[in-house]
């Protein structure tokens, strides 16, 4: 073992971040390495609306939100916890808040912020950042523990150990397909092709609804199907529905929609009826439920014409109006993707069993999980369990 040996890693997102964080602390060279002209693309357009960095639910509730081995989620989260992690992000300078639905931000609601103080940090710590260099091979050898990267244009380096975390397959529409898999397919490592994850559910809507109600919020709506139920907002769009209680519970066929969770169709009809002028069921629904012009117009258009005369159904619809979905968005319009390269590949330490020295995390991974701070956390977790697996490594 010599006291400071070279580490490479390949990527800029959280977890190649945190990952480089852990490292930095240490005597050891560390470089990463990406193929665009900045860091962090995805996390930079994750966060342009609202950066959502955790959730306060309970730990074992928090774990439940994540597919793959639970034993995995209780080392990565039992290593690095979502109180872990905002108080990380506070130490970068970058306050944080927790929101009504329980989910945390960064003060500023963008990623640029944390991403400049973050990179200001690394770069303190001497952290080399190559930028423009995209890794197309590695390889290794029984004569040697170093590794060989190659990188397009021909330029080859060697380190003690290297860390991959090359994202998922969304936000790549001008990689089709997606560049790297290939090159972990050609060493006979199991992928699972990628799949949308977190992305709107496509529904077959009439022309005068979407006249209506394109672009409209329904908010305060519960979502239903045989994967669960979901409170929260959702958007019509052009082809169907967006919203975290559709990237939580949708899936293809019949969903059901309850837009107003907090009345039963009792009180519903209670209310609607305690109008004493003549009005037709449609009309008592719109004065006395205070139901938002998409919902009236999901109603008026999208119902039984032989429901809107007849209060007591119309008030059953309300609470339980069905939905066909078609089938979701393609990957290029998903928040994250579900596939990658398969778990059995890695140990439990993140490292490819059949290349030592070379460690796989983050959405290169086949693991899913919704929207809602859980993606970041998952990263940022697996960042700082193979940072420490890394450095373990090199001591042995």
């Amino acid at each position: 073992m010599r006291d400071s040996q070279s580490i490479a890693i390949i990527g800029t997102g959280p977890a190649a971040l945190m990952t480089a964080d852990v490292l930095s602390q240490s005597t050891h060279r560390v470089s990463i390495f990406e193929k665009r002209k900045g860091l962090g693309r995805k996390l930079l357009i994750a966060g342009s609306s609202g950066l959502n960095i955790t959730n306060d639910l309970p730990v074992e509730e928090f774990k439940r939100h994540y597919s793959g081995p639970p034993e995995l989620w209780n080392q990565v989260l039992g290593g690095f916890s979502p109180q872990d992690w905002i108080q990380f992000i506070e130490t970068l300078g970058s306050p944080t808040f927790k929101g009504t639905s329980g989910r945390y931000f960064v003060q500023d609601m963008k990623a640029s912020g944390l991403l400049q103080k973050w990179k200001q940090r690394l770069d303190q710590r001497k952290v080399e950042f190559y930028f423009d260099h995209e890794c197309v091979d590695f390889e290794t050898s029984h004569t040697s523990p170093r590794i060989t990267l190659s990188f397009e244009g021909g330029k080859k380096m060697q380190f003690d150990a290297v860390y991959f975390a090359l994202g998922g397959g969304s936000y790549e529409p001008k990689e089709d397909p997606l560049r790297w898999p290939a090159l972990f397919i050609r060493k006979e490592i199991d992928f699972s092709p990628f799949t949308p994850s977190n992305v709107g559910f496509r529904v077959d809507w009439k022309a005068n609804f979407l006249k209506e109600a394109e672009g409209l919020p329904i908010k305060n709506i519960e979502l239903s199907s045989p994967r669960g139920v979901r409170r929260g907002e959702i958007v019509i769009t052009n082809y169907g529905m967006e919203g975290t209680p559709v990237y939580f519970v949708g899936q293809t066929g019949e969903v059901r929609l309850d837009l107003k969770p907090d009345l039963s169709i009792g009180q519903m009809i209670a209310k609607c009826r305690s109008v004493r002028e003549n009005l037709s069921p449609i009309r008592r629904v719109k004065r006395q439920l205070n139901l938002s012009e998409a919902a009236l117009a999901l109603l008026f258009h999208e119902a039984p014409q032989s429901c809107l005369g007849d209060l007591e159904k119309l008030c059953q619809l309300i609470k339980s109006f069905p939905l066909l979905f078609i089938g979701k968005q393609p990957l290029v319009e998903a928040i994250s993707s579900a596939g990658g390269i398969n778990l059995n590949e890695i140990n439990t330490k993140f490292m490819l069993k059949k290349f030592p020295g070379i460690f796989i995390g983050g959405e290169m991974l086949d693991w899913d999980a919704p929207t809602g701070g859980f993606l970041i956390q998952g990263c940022v977790s697996q960042g700082f369990a193979v940072g420490s697996s890394i450095l373990s490594y090199l001591q042995e």
